[in-house]
């Protein structure tokens, strides 16, 4: 019998179809995700992995686990886990793609308008009982219709978001690694300096790489309108907090909206959330009943594929592991 660890809690038609298949089911319940060294105890005698954003999963964890074959990571991104340690060592490792990415790029879109329109501020301000006298000039916020989006990574999330942006009559900008075919009328600039130049929001859909550590700094601010807002679903990593914490409050720029953040959860006292132009989620893109049950079940499939020998539907590793693959032998 199989033993898979889920290092999370998950939806009971996951759990169920991993009984049903036959496979002995660990669900780690605590209410904080394991620690590194928990994890080190949790997989030594597992067969699959079913792993989470918070687990780092390098190559000590795959050596504490010899019976490991599958890795799964519930989510698109997997810089958690050390994909060349996985190569080494003949270890499947997938993730979830393509299905959260209407669900990201409709909270992306969401947070746009909630800066654009002001609906995270203006809402406390009635609560309070500040809201006063007709005044032409107050409560101004600014127009999301023929206004100009930059999108940094025209991926699936990102095209998606270009979709809901040609809605509003935008126009719209991308700096892309490869230039694509002009889709959803988006135009590709050359330089990301050429789009922050340009744009009234910015947001960001590239993947965290050692390049795009750090992407948004400085000096990026300084090269965008004061009105302009970022938007950032991504990784926390690529915006420098401490820059952007910067650009705020000197009117750099407008304002931000974080999905994600350095660390995560952020502490409750970090400077960034005393700022009435800065809106940050607890990186819930993808978080919808629909979405998460589909990415649930994308990594039974993924688990049950390894485990019986096949190669995972949604597999990132097969080229460099397809001689030496665990799952094959």
């Amino acid at each position: 019998m199989s033993k898979i660890l889920i290092t999370r809690r998950t939806f009971q038609e996951a759990e169920d179809k991993l009984l049903q298949a036959g496979s002995e089911v660990v669900i780690w319940g605590e209410p904080d995700s394991p620690g590194y060294e928990e994890l080190l105890k949790e997989v030594r005698d597992i067969d699959g992995l079913y792993a989470h954003i918070t687990n780092q999963v390098d190559g000590a964890v795959m050596d504490a686990a010899p019976n490991l074959k599958v890795i799964t990571e519930f989510g698109v991104g997997y810089d958690n886990i050390d994909v060349d340690a996985a190569n080494k060592r003949g270890i499947a490792v997938c993730n979830t793609p393509g299905i959260l990415s209407e669900s990201t790029a409709d909270e992306a879109f969401a947070l746009l308008m909630a800066m654009g329109r002001r609906t995270h501020d203006l809402p406390q301000l009635v609560k309070r009982g500040e809201w006063g006298d007709f005044d032409p000039l107050a409560y101004l916020a600014s127009d999301i219709h023929h206004k100009t989006l930059g999108i940094v990574g025209m991926g699936r999330i990102g095209g998606e978001v270009a979709k809901r942006a040609a809605g509003f009559n935008m126009k719209v900008l991308y700096y892309n690694r490869n230039k694509r075919d002009e889709e959803f009328g988006a135009t590709y600039v050359s330089s990301l300096d050429e789009l922050l130049q340009r744009s009234d929001y910015v947001s960001l859909h590239n993947p965290l790489t050692p390049e795009t550590t750090g992407l948004m700094g400085s000096e990026q601010f300084k090269l965008m309108k004061k009105s302009a807002m970022l938007i950032n679903t991504t990784r926390g990593p690529v915006v420098d907090q401490e820059a952007l914490y910067d650009a705020l409050t000197a009117g750099e720029i407008a304002g931000a909206a974080l999905d994600v953040t350095v660390p995560e959860p952020i502490p409750a006292d970090h400077p960034l959330l005393t700022l009435d132009n800065c809106l940050i989620m607890p990186h819930v893109a993808s978080a919808t009943d629909d979405t998460r049950l589909k990415m649930a079940m994308m990594c039974v499939d993924n688990v049950l594929a390894g485990l019986a020998g096949d190669w995972p539907p949604y597999c990132v590793n097969r080229d460099q592991i397809s001689d030496n693959a665990r799952i094959k032998q």
